[in-house]
């Protein structure tokens, strides 16, 4: 599969608010129940170099790429987010979120692009992972 990304539509073969038994004939998947962290996030579905989150009713609610996300021609992860930030034509909104939860001690930065509806994760100020969402409605 090619990870291509599309705001607020999906990634690849992966779209939003679609059920996880649409995918199940085509891809293989490991299931991870996920145990009480996050509310939202009932279920990971890996397929090689993507998660799935899905609500409680199977649907994906966002998609985490780890190696590929193409965008507008180019892969954003290994891209410099001043790159990443030419390259979309976007702009972060709010505070950067500094988490350093790896042993390794360096922290991750964690940029929220709302227009195009992705959070971008960097670490030594490279794009090292990218969570896709839907277009979240006034009403949730």
């Amino acid at each position: 599969m090619i990870a291509i990304f599309q705001p607020f539509l999906g990634v690849g073969d992966f779209m939003f608010n679609k059920s996880i038994y649409n995918y199940l004939d085509t891809f293989e998947f490991k299931i991870y129940r996920k145990d009480g962290d996050n509310d939202c996030d009932k279920y990971r579905i890996d397929n090689p170099d993507i998660s799935l989150y899905l609500d409680d009713n199977n649907k994906i609610e966002s998609i985490n790429c780890r190696d590929e996300c193409l965008y507008k021609g180019r892969n954003l992860i290994g891209m410099t987010i001043e790159d990443f930030i030419s390259h979309t034509g976007e702009k972060y909104y709010g505070e950067v979120d500094i988490l350093d939860y790896e042993d390794d001690g360096i922290p991750q930065y964690v940029y929220e692009f709302d227009d195009i509806g992705l959070q971008v994760w960097c670490k030594n100020n490279i794009v090292v992972t990218i969570i896709a969402s839907p277009e979240i409605s006034d009403e949730e």
